[in-house]
């Protein structure tokens, strides 16, 4: 659940390319895919960030307003999302020129919902069922 919203920003540099291979005829030479090292550090990144979001949800206390909570993790885990905006930076770049405008578009609109989709998480959150209590054992006679 968390992970959702590293995985919107790691789809945010690939959507413009997609939507525009869906839509243009096809074009004489496809461009080669993102180098495996680049998809790499992607991945890791995002999985660094979206782990940093799900513990910093489930640290913000009750009485906390869920927009607070959102600017207080993202905050914490700026470090995570520099290196996840880094790495979707360095998948731009390798992208045919005339894609690279609308990745950095896209990539910029999904920055700017994080706020928003991090409270959402806490809302969220707060309407989970609490885990089951785990019965204590029988004492011994």
């Amino acid at each position: 659940m968390y992970r959702s919203i590293a995985f919107a920003l790691l789809c945010a540099a690939a959507a413009p390319a997609i939507a525009q291979n869906q839509v243009a005829p096809p074009a004489p030479a496809q461009p080669a895919p993102p180098p495996p090292e680049v998809m790499a550090a992607l991945q890791q990144a995002g999985s660094a960030f979206g782990g940093c979001v799900e513990a910093g949800v489930r640290a913000v206390p009750a009485a906390t307003a869920p927009e607070a909570g959102a600017t207080t993790v993202l905050a914490g885990c700026g470090t995570q999302r520099a290196a996840l905006e880094a790495a979707v930076q360095r998948l731009i770049a390798t992208l045919p020129a005339d894609r690279q405008p609308a990745a950095q578009t896209q990539l910029q609109t999904q920055i700017g919902t994080l706020p928003t989709q991090v409270a959402n998480q806490i809302r969220m959150s707060r309407q989970a069922p609490p885990p089951a209590a785990t019965p204590a054992p029988a004492p011994a006679e």
